[in-house]
């Protein structure tokens, strides 16, 4: 009784201290736009978020997709080999084939990629720099958690954040912040990340380079079905921007992404749920009282401290950004408001990822994930045009109704008889 005792206090300071540092970090990339929308006028704001937009597209496509096959299958190869050679092998290849694809394709759709976010065909290989920087940034952390080395991959997403302000601010002082100059600190911070990885890492974990056939297209056929996952997250979280876009709504551009980007702060540290028990639902996974403990014990608490902090959150938000940004942004507040209630549901759903990806439901996930995109796309259609901002938020609360309400009717009609619980 004793040992266990002990041995939750211990689990449970793992927890609090990956959380802390990844809260930290992801609420520092939460706060980088904010910073960005102080420093810019109101419609270069929206034209950095369109930019911001095309960035992530090609960086979080591929390095989401890459995410979940490589802690699941370096955690199985860790068990068996302890080594992670032929998992880290595949994702180096697939990393280089999609910075090419990536690049190439910046190349190619420059004039149409400048349009959609109102900027100079000049100012594209900036956000090229962006691209690189971010995937390579995403690769480390990745790896980290591969690794099992979770306290570094926090540690990381903690330094990158850092950077990435000081940077801004040097710039901000020395009087060259720009559009341009905001895409450079990604690159620069990444390496400073290559830097942390290479002095931290024991490479005899990682080489021999071994490049398994079979391995590779497991591998592959996870994260096909993570692709599809990533595509919808991308277009859940920036399919408003498009339809905005459309009608030349660029005051509501940049209204909703300022509270946007609280929500998506938000639902960056769930994710750190999502991050922190997928090593060890993955190697416990035929191990039904551990599964109970996680989901009977360990998630109604987690539950319940987010669920307070969304409460103060939901008070506080409105007064503070009429503090910081006084007669800019007008409804930005009530924006923030409406996507808290998607919080709460996005953070009762966080739980059941680690299970879905470790038993590999990839069919399930992605069939739950495109109902989503489809609802909220049509719901943008419909509401955006009438209601702006305020329509594109509410089409997120329905989207986020729906994902978690699938994804309950999942667990308990399919998951619960795989976990024999």
């Amino acid at each position: 009784m004793l040992q266990r005792f002990k041995r939750e206090i211990k689990e449970a300071k793992t927890f609090l201290q990956f959380s802390f540092l990844k809260a930290f970090g992801n609420g520092l990339a939460m706060i980088l736009p904010l910073v960005v929308a102080k420093l810019f006028s109101q419609e270069l704001f929206a034209s950095y978020c369109l930019a911001n937009m095309v960035v992530f597209f090609f960086a979080v496509l591929i390095m989401a997709s890459l995410r979940a096959p490589l802690v699941v299958f370096a955690s199985q190869e860790r068990i068996q080999t302890d080594k992670i050679n032929k998992t880290f092998t595949a994702q180096s290849l697939l990393l280089l084939i999609s910075l090419s694809l990536g690049c190439v394709s910046a190349i190619v759709f420059a004039r149409p990629i400048a349009t959609f976010a109102k900027i100079s065909v000049k100012d594209i290989p900036f956000l090229l720099l962006g691209f690189v920087g971010m995937i390579l940034k995403m690769f480390v952390c990745n790896l980290y958690m591969g690794l099992n080395k979770r306290l570094l991959s926090a540690i990381s997403e903690l330094v990158f954040g850092i950077s990435c302000l000081v940077l801004i601010l040097v710039f901000y002082f020395t009087e060259t912040i720009s559009l341009r100059s905001v895409f450079t600190i990604y690159p620069i911070s990444a390496a400073v990340l290559i830097i942390m990885f290479i002095m931290t890492t024991d490479f005899s974990l990682l080489m021999p380079w071994r490049l398994d056939k079979k391995h590779l297209m497991e591998v592959v056929d996870f994260a096909k079905w993570q692709l599809l996952g990533a595509t919808v997250a991308y277009f859940i979280n920036w399919g408003a921007n498009l339809v905005m876009r459309y009608y030349d709504m660029m005051n509501d551009i940049s209204v909703f992404n300022l509270g946007f980007s609280f929500f998506k702060g938000l639902t960056m540290l769930m994710a750190v749920i999502s991050s922190y028990f997928l090593p060890f639902i993955s190697s416990n996974i035929n191990e039904p009282e551990k599964i109970n403990n996680y989901l009977y014990r360990k998630r109604p608490r987690v539950i319940a401290t987010g669920l307070a902090g969304i409460a103060v959150f939901f008070f506080a938000a409105p007064a503070f950004l009429d503090l910081l940004y006084p007669g800019k942004y007008i409804g930005s507040g009530l924006t923030i408001r409406v996507l808290l209630v998607a919080a709460a549901f996005a953070l009762y759903g966080i739980f059941y990822l680690p299970l879905f990806n470790a038993l590999k439901m990839y069919r399930h996930i992605q069939i739950i994930s495109v109902s989503h995109v489809v609802l909220t796309t049509i719901l943008n259609l419909i509401l955006i045009p009438h209601y702006g901002y305020k329509g594109a938020a509410v089409a997120t609360v329905l989207g986020y109704v729906l994902r978690i309400s699938a994804m309950e009717a999942c667990f308990r009609l399919v998951a619960r008889k795989k976990l024999g619980i």
